[in-house]
């Protein structure tokens, strides 16, 4: 039987610890660590190849966010054949283990976890969809920050003219009228010594219509603000602060529209994309958010595998002789697709109500409803439905291909 090598790397912020070992438990290459340096990985290569051994090795490593990249591409480039593995199931497996805990032992028990687990389903995604999954990450940070500045915007609003959100209620005080009206006016002062006429003209530029067509909401701005007493003045440092503020969240804007356009365009490229998107009440965008954040379905044997993967497995909770097994989700694995389906779901259930009656996922809702299930609880039995959905449509399409 031919004989396979392994070189584990456990990896650090700009060092690692290697080691080089055999199907049959060989130390070749003993730990020792190495820094993330041109030098010393041309010096590591140097002794694998002097070994005779290349052909015959793969490179095992943990995901660990950027610090993996240099190490990742060096054996790249190189031709070697690498697995990078998601943490979670690689510190599932050292529990298994002795509780030792150096770098030295949680090298050789990546070494161990190569020959004798089976974790290719935690395998890394392949690039295309490690750049998706990236636009997804940063559509994320977008949205985060975004919410900061609105919260900051409806706070500085407030500051300078407490009834503008009688105006403009709910969202549409983010629209860009609000916006580029509350720029070019940002006091009530300044708006109480504006004619009518001008205040409507300013809207009706701002969206191409005649001016009489907002007369009547120039009237009731102007009527609030000859009322209102805000907190500071006009010529107060925090009114410069809401026009900056302004100024980001219309450029946060842009940006989140640029890039749900550039994820959708790059999520058509993937096969899962029709399958995802010819689900009653799923959109292009939320089907790019789905295949981001799951990469290729078809690297899962099963669908409980999925499901762990995406967290939503049942916690299972002993005490003596007694097992519960229908707990709550364990909530350990992918929080980002966890959350995705949640609202998908949520998003789902009144679209289908509307125009699809006989939809599955609102069925089946529904039937959990009736059990007596609270309706956050029957959103996560439906999310666990969708998944399965989403699972046999991918592997049906991959099995006939």
């Amino acid at each position: 039987m031919k004989e396979h090598y392994v070189l584990a790397i456990d990896v650090a912020k700009g060092k690692s610890m290697v080691s080089l070992i055999s199907s049959c438990g060989e130390v070749l290459i003993s730990p020792y660590e190495i820094n993330h340096t041109l030098n010393d990985f041309k010096k590591l290569d140097e002794r694998i190849r002097k070994l005779n051994v290349f052909n015959d090795t793969a490179v095992i490593m943990e995901s660990t966010g950027i610090y993996q990249m240099p190490v990742k591409r060096f054996f790249l480039e190189n031709n070697y054949n690498i697995f990078v593995i998601n943490p979670m199931y690689s510190k599932m497996y050292k529990q298994n283990l002795r509780k030792t805990k150096t770098d030295k032992e949680d090298c050789l028990k990546l070494a161990e976890l190569f020959f004798i687990k089976n974790f290719k389903e935690y395998i890394e995604p392949e690039q295309y969809y490690l750049n998706l999954n990236a636009m997804s990450r940063k559509y994320n940070t977008l949205i985060e920050a975004q919410t900061r500045l609105k919260n900051e915007f409806r706070n500085g609003v407030y500051e300078v003219f407490p009834e503008y959100e009688n105006i403009f209620k709910g969202n549409l005080i983010f629209s860009n009228t609000s916006l580029e009206f509350i720029k070019k006016y940002p006091h009530a002062d300044i708006i109480k010594n504006t004619r009518v006429d001008a205040l409507a003209n300013t809207m009706a530029n701002l969206n191409g219509r005649h001016k009489n067509y907002y007369l009547k909401k120039a009237k009731l701005i102007k009527e609030y603000a000859s009322n209102s007493y805000p907190s500071i003045s006009r010529n107060d440092q925090k009114v410069d602060n809401l026009l900056i503020t302004i100024n980001l969240l219309k450029n946060y804007s842009i940006n989140i529209e640029n890039l749900k356009i550039k994820m959708i365009e790059k999520a058509k490229r993937s096969y899962m994309f029709d399958l995802i998107n010819s689900i009653d009440g799923i959109g292009e965008f939320t089907t790019s958010l789905i295949i981001a954040e799951l990469g290729d379905v078809s690297r899962f044997n099963n669908i409980k595998q999925l499901t762990a993967y995406c967290g939503l497995d049942p916690s299972i909770k002993q005490s003596g002789s007694s097992i519960n097994i229908g707990g709550p989700i364990s909530k350990s694995g992918n929080r980002y697709i966890r959350r995705i389906l949640f609202v998908t779901v949520q998003n789902i259930i009144p679209i289908a109500s509307r125009n699809f009656p006989n939809n599955d996922i609102l069925l089946y809702y529904r039937k959990k409803r009736n059990e007596g299930k609270h309706h956050y609880v029957a959103v996560v039995d439906s999310t666990t439905k969708l998944l399965r959905k989403i699972f046999a449509l991918c592997k049906q399409y991959t099995n006939n291909m």
